[in-house]
């Protein structure tokens, strides 16, 4: 038997399993699931569930992916590290600061690791239609391919002879079926009447039977069919994922990815003067700002509270606004590419590179007076996980204005980089929030 159709067979064989498992493991439906491995003295407690369903979506999606584009297809290299992102993501997510978040970031890293395996994504590598990219595969892929899972067991059919298919036609399965209830059915009437005349025939079935209802009782089979019941639909869901992303030769996705960027190209329709006004406004403000509040931002680097001030109430305060504005500078740059003068290769003139490269930095000097008053606020009052994420986030707005610079001035996107820097850097601090706990830090 050719080995590509018995991957396929297996894919299909594989796909209900993952979807029980992932009722199973990532959902909490009792304590034997939610109940994590002590450690450290139970400073730590370690979820094993979580990672090992990483590991099996990534072998499922292999085994689909290779029984769909060829046994000896390996992945690229950039499929490689986003496998080991999700798994990482999975392993760190109940040692992190926020589970939910990191659980969130295993589906993320999951979903756009089927992709980039089949070479489907939108700018044909990690780019700027990341965002589109997954949702290309949450709802486009995953929900189209759900008729994948029935369509599929094709592979399941025997080639043969003409002959041979007019005899399996000829075949009533359905008498199979009938004849098998029929000899059930006497058996157990054939049983009783001999339970009906000896007792210890009827002791026997009585404890065997009574046996097997306490059993059941005793699993909760309402909750095992519930999760039986639930797997279904989440079966043909990432079945569809992996097998429609596998069958996918990426024509649709270039044409999708052509349609996009001529649709955004169309929106550059604000004159270049509205542009540097809108965009200077931007500057000049935010330069008035550091005029009047350079002395109360800087405080932090020092340790120089302001008189009748808690330490406490001083490093919050205007912490989550400045990591606000940086968002907003974000969303004026991308505003400049969609509507002002930079065309589909980040390409800006002389003014507006000028312009936006204030604006980041601008970005960059904002969050570093939050990283400040963070970290003056941190060295009082200790390790909490909403700090250390709120310390991740700063950073991450920060490389991102710095990406931003480059992109304007180099004319070449960067944001694989920032992609892989913020993927990176929130499992690196998973990672250092487990070792702050353990250290009670």
């Amino acid at each position: 038997m050719d080995k590509k159709v018995i991957f396929q067979r297996l894919g299909i064989l594989l796909a209900y399993p993952l979807a029980y498992a992932y009722i199973r493991l990532v959902f909490e439906f009792d304590n034997l699931v939610s109940t994590g491995i002590p450690m450290f003295n139970g400073d730590l407690e370690f979820i094993v569930t979580y990672p090992i369903f990483a590991l099996l979506f990534v072998l499922v999606n292999e085994i689909i992916r290779r029984g769909r584009r060829g046994v000896s297809v390996m992945p690229p290299k950039e499929t490689v590290f986003w496998y080991i992102m999700t798994f990482l993501a999975g392993l760190t997510a109940s040692i992190g600061p926020e589970m939910e978040l990191s659980l969130f970031a295993m589906h993320l890293c999951g979903v756009y690791s089927v992709l980039t395996s089949n070479d489907i994504l939108l700018g044909g590598k990690t780019s700027g239609f990341i965002p589109a990219d997954l949702i290309h595969g949450f709802y486009v892929k995953s929900f189209a391919g759900f008729p994948n899972f029935v369509i599929d067991w094709a592979c399941f059919k025997k080639p043969g002879t003409e002959a041979d298919e007019a005899y399996v036609r000829r075949r009533n399965h359905l008498g199979a079926v009938i004849f098998v209830i029929i000899m059930a059915v006497l058996l157990i009437i054939s049983v009783s009447l001999m339970a009906a005349i000896d007792e210890d025939i009827s002791l026997f079935f009585d404890n065997l039977f009574s046996g097997i209802a306490d059993y059941f009782v005793d699993m909760d089979v309402f909750e095992i069919i519930f999760r039986v019941i639930l797997a279904i639909p989440i079966c043909f869901y990432l079945y569809g994922l992996m097998s429609r992303s596998a069958k996918a030769d990426g024509s649709r996705e270039k044409r999708f990815a052509s349609w996009l960027t001529g649709f955004m190209g169309k929106g550059k329709t604000a004159s270049a003067i509205i542009v540097y006004i809108a965009a200077g406004i931007f500057v000049l403000a935010y330069i008035l700002f550091f005029v009047k509040r350079l002395a109360y931002m800087m405080g932090g680097f020092v340790g120089d509270v302001p008189d009748g001030m808690l330490v406490s109430h001083y490093a919050r305060e205007g912490f989550f606004e400045l990591v606000g504005i940086m968002a907003v500078n974000m969303c004026v740059y991308l505003a400049i590419i969609l509507f002002g003068k930079a065309d589909q290769k980040c390409k800006f003139s002389l003014p507006a590179k000028i312009l936006v490269t204030l604006l980041m930095i601008e970005s960059i000097i904002f969050a570093v007076i939050a990283m400040s008053k963070l970290g003056l606020y941190y060295s009082i009052y200790g390790y909490t996980p909403k700090r250390i994420l709120a310390m991740w986030a700063t950073l991450a707005l920060g490389f991102a204005a710095a990406m931003t610079v480059l992109t304007v001035h180099r004319g070449k996107p960067h944001f694989r980089a920032g992609v892989i820097f913020t993927t990176v850097s929130y499992i690196a601090i998973c990672i250092l929030s487990a070792v702050l706990v353990v250290i009670g830090a």
